[in-house]
């Protein structure tokens, strides 16, 4: 459930007026950007420091990996993330922030519609540009949702955006190429998911689990809409090639956390085998840290 505090935000009433108009500027960037048909790359962090290093790198809009999330908060592949959880970490990037931020709010299965309209005005409210919501979770872990509870929990997200009177990005991932093993084809699913989530509202369509060239380009070609894909392995097509491929949008997912962690493993691995640290050379200093969070 979505605690009362998070419930209760109201957008409409007593925002600053030139916030409101910046943040749906940022909306409408973020929109055009998707339309546009010229792929960008969507970095997915997972707390207030991540998302600034990468801001500070030169990144002009981040996302939130609730999966990146889960395992900052220890929790199992069978675990589902609790909504209250994502929400207050997109409201913790997204707060003072002046890179625009993308909240993925996970999947939609045994979540209400009540639940799923509170947690999108929530992000919205604390000023994200858009929001992410599924038919799985956990990369297939929890199955699929029904088309039905799927389009219905979009309509609910669109609702939801109207009432923060700022249209946020709504953007639909089906995990049909996550599913092991998939009850039907996966392309034929995908498709036909995205076809319905469309016709639901959905700005975008995020696919995760496809990597491989010729199925970007078949996806693109009957996918009605900006279609975002995943590069979670390497080694994996650059963006220019992407783009050519029919992909608006290319996200990280867990890919930042992941390496980030490959390399802290390494240097431990180093410092515990020859009690030296000529491998923090690289290290941010202290005070460029505090200085991002200014």
């Amino acid at each position: 459930m979505i605690s009362s505090h998070v419930a209760d935000s109201d957008h409409a009433a007593g925002i600053d007026e030139n916030a409101l108009r910046d943040q749906k500027e940022k909306v409408r960037r973020f929109r055009k950007r998707l339309q546009a048909r010229e792929a960008f790359i969507l970095p997915e962090v997972w707390d207030v420091i991540s998302a600034r290093v990468i801001g500070d790198a030169g990144f002009d809009i981040v996302g939130i990996s609730p999966v990146s999330v889960a395992w900052s908060c220890g929790l199992l592949p069978s675990d589902r993330v609790p909504l209250d959880t994502l929400v207050e970490t997109a409201k913790s990037v997204a707060m003072n922030f002046s890179v625009p931020v993308n909240a993925d709010l996970e999947g939609v299965i045994g979540r209400s519609m009540e639940e799923i309209g509170r947690a999108v005005g929530a992000v919205i409210s604390a000023g994200c540009v858009g929001v992410t919501i599924g038919d799985g979770g956990r990369g297939g872990q929890h199955g699929m949702a029904s088309m039905h509870d799927m389009t219905a929990a979009i309509k609910a997200a669109k609702a939801a955006a109207l009432e923060t009177r700022v249209p946020a990005v709504v953007t639909a991932r089906t995990e049909a190429f996550l599913l092991e093993p998939p009850p039907y084809s996966p392309f034929e699913t995908a498709v036909e998911r995205a076809e319905a989530y469309f016709a639901a509202g959905a700005d975008c369509i995020a696919v995760p689990g496809v990597q491989h060239i010729q199925i970007i380009e078949r996806l693109s070609a009957h996918v009605d809409g900006p279609l975002q894909i995943t590069v979670g392995l390497t080694p994996a097509p650059d963006l220019k090639a992407l783009n050519a491929a029919g992909a608006s949008s290319v996200a990280l997912g867990t890919a930042l956390m992941r390496s980030l962690l490959g390399n802290l493993r390494l240097k431990a691995e180093e410092i515990f085998a020859f009690g030296q640290f000529n491998n923090l050379e690289k290290a941010i200093p202290a005070d460029a840290l505090n200085d991002l969070l200014r």
